[in-house]
């Protein structure tokens, strides 16, 4: 199942025709879109992250941000361009040659410019977002040893982290084990002394130097 689109989604400017038959495609092509296009702009880890909780505040205000009009736009386009047609009874796919519903320039021209609308909201907002939350770097005030080889880390904040992330300190990585947001603390396996130290972790990238470019249209 799509982690972030429903086929309720698909109204408005983005509304396809939906019947008995072709439901069941229809939400194959959101599933397989879905995971396609964020599997592309980030990486597995990202994507089971955002299936195993999508409600995580990193993938709500993703979608809040331009993301979701981008996925709406991007399975609006694959979905008509494989060969499927409007037709007073929904979208029905050409079996053969003589098919009398046939994709036209029409059909072609609108699935384009669904799609660059998605790319617009990507290009003006989904961008500037990722790249402005790509690196948190937050100061690390209290480091306590709590036994267990544990220690505990109060930060200036914890914005966009969570259990089993990676935040880096000194140049060396730790996984975090837990997080406390009303306390702003985390806990990571060591023995060392980190306060006045910085903790750096990438909630949208895989390395300091990635940043999200432009899409161009079609």
């Amino acid at each position: 199942m799509s982690i972030f689109l429903n086929i309720s989604d698909f109204k408005g400017r983005y509304k396809i025709s939906t019947s008995s038959y072709n439901l069941p495609t229809f939400q194959d092509y959101i599933d397989q879109v879905e995971e396609q296009v964020i599997l592309t702009d980030f990486n597995l880890k990202f994507y089971l992250d955002a299936e195993n909780e999508p409600t995580r505040d990193k993938f709500k205000d993703l979608m809040d941000n331009g993301y979701k009009e981008y996925l709406l736009g991007s399975v609006y386009f694959y979905y008509m361009r494989d060969n499927f047609t409007p037709t007073s009874t929904g979208n029905v796919k050409l079996n053969n040659s003589n098919s009398t519903n046939i994709p036209d320039g029409t059909t072609i021209g609108l699935s384009k410019d669904r799609y660059n609308l998605g790319v617009s909201a990507f290009n003006t907002y989904v961008t500037d977002f990722i790249n402005n939350n790509a690196v948190k770097s937050e100061l690390i005030d209290i480091s306590t040893s709590i036994g267990g080889g544990l220690q505990y880390l109060t930060l200036d904040s914890v914005d966009y982290l969570y259990a089993n992330d990676i935040v880096s300190i000194d140049k060396v990585n730790y996984t975090v084990q837990s997080v406390d947001y009303v306390e702003k603390s985390i806990t990571i396996f060591s023995d060392k002394d980190f306060s006045g130290r910085k903790a750096i972790w990438l909630p949208y990238c895989q390395s300091y130097f990635e940043e999200k470019e432009y899409i161009t249209p079609l």
